[in-house]
C-alpha cells in the first residue's frame, strides 16, 4: 500500500506537470488538482493504517486529525445510513474499515475530472495507470483487513497447546530410561527443549496480530508518514513550498505546528526582551 500510494502520487504529479507557457490562472488550477490528488492519496493511505490501529487505539477513522474539511464530513457517518440501513452493523470499527473505501470513490473522482482541472490533460492510458494503483492498492488493504479480521480457528489453538504441554510433561519420561544418564545434564537437556517449544508458541501469537503498539509489532504509521514526507518534497519541488504548506497543514503536519510554536514563543521572548530593555532606559 505504500508502495502503490508514493507511486500514484508521483505518477499524477509527472503527468500533469505542464512546461509549456501557460496563464497564472490556469496553472493554479493544475496545482489545485495535483495537491488534491496528493491529499485524497495520503488520507486513503492514513485512514488504511487507521483500520488496523483500531484495536490498539481505540480511535475511529473520522476523528483523526489528517481529515479536514470535504474529506471529513463524507467520512464521518451521519444518522441517514443508519436510518436507512438498520441491518447493517454500526458499530465504531465497521464505520472505520468503510473508509478507505469511500476515500477510494473520491480520489478516483478527482482524478477522473483531469480533463476538466488541468491545462493539458494527460493521456487516457495513463488515467488508466492511476486508477489501476488505486485498484492495487484497495487489493492489498483488503488482504490486510482479512488478515486482522480472520481469527485462528478455537480447536486449532486448543490442540496445538494441549500437544505441547503433553509433549514437553512427558519428555522427562525418557530420560528416566536411559541408565547413564546424568541429572545435570538431563535437566539442561530438559529445559532447552521445553525452552524451544515454549518459545515457539509465544512467536506464534506475536505473528498472529503484528499490527498494534508493541515492539514486535510493524510500525505502519512510521512507514506512512515517510511516503507523507516524500509527498511534500514532492510537491514543494515541482508547485512551490506554499502548494506544500498547504497540503501539510491539510495533513495536520505536526512539523508545522512545531514551527509555529516556536515561531510564537520568540515573538514573546523578543518582546519580553524589549519591554525589560525599555524599563532598564
Amino acid at each position: 500500500m505504500y508502495l502503490e500510494t508514493g507511486e500514484l502520487i508521483q505518477n499524477a504529479v509527472v503527468q500533469s506537470h505542464s512546461r509549456s507557457a501557460c496563464s497564472e490562472n490556469l496553472d493554479e488550477k493544475s496545482c489545485q488538482w495535483r495537491n488534491e490528488v496528493a491529499y485524497r492519496a495520503l488520507i486513503l493511505l492514513r485512514t488504511s493504517v487507521a483500520v488496523v490501529e483500531y484495536f490498539s487505539k481505540g480511535l475511529p477513522g473520522w476523528k483523526y486529525p489528517e481529515l479536514s474539511g470535504y474529506e471529513a464530513a463524507y467520512a464521518t457517518p451521519s444518522d441517514s445510513w443508519e436510518r436507512d440501513y438498520p441491518s447493517n452493523p454500526h458499530d465504531d470499527y465497521s464505520n472505520t474499515t468503510r473508509i478507505p473505501f469511500r476515500m477510494a470513490y473520491l480520489l478516483r473522482k478527482t482524478i477522473s475530472a483531469h480533463d476538466v482541472r488541468l491545462i493539458v490533460p494527460i493521456n487516457v492510458r495513463h488515467e488508466i495507470s492511476l486508477l489501476n494503483s488505486i485498484d492495487k492498492f484497495m487489493a492489498g488493504f483488503y488482504g490486510m483487513r482479512k488478515f486482522v479480521t480472520t481469527p485462528v480457528p478455537f480447536p486449532l489453538v486448543q490442540m496445538c497447546r494441549t500437544i505441547i504441554l503433553i509433549y514437553v510433561f512427558t519428555i522427562p519420561l525418557v530420560f528416566l530410561k536411559i541408565e547413564e544418564s546424568q541429572i545435570v545434564w538431563d535437566c539442561i537437556s530438559i529445559f532447552l527443549i521445553t525452552y524451544g517449544f515454549m518459545g515457539l508458541e509465544l512467536v506464534a501469537i506475536e505473528l498472529d496480530d503484528p499490527f498494534g503498539d508493541d515492539e514486535n509489532d510493524f510500525d505502519t504509521l512510521g512507514f506512512a508518514r515517510m511516503v507523507f514526507e516524500d509527498t511534500y518534497l514532492l510537491i514543494a519541488e515541482v508547485d512551490g513550498e506554499e502548494w506544500a504548506n498547504k497540503l501539510e497543514r491539510r495533513m495536520g503536519s505536526k512539523r508545522l505546528c512545531d514551527a509555529k510554536n516556536l515561531s510564537e514563543k520568540n515573538i514573546i521572548s523578543n518582546s519580553d526582551k524589549a519591554t525589560t530593555f525599555g524599563r532598564i532606559l
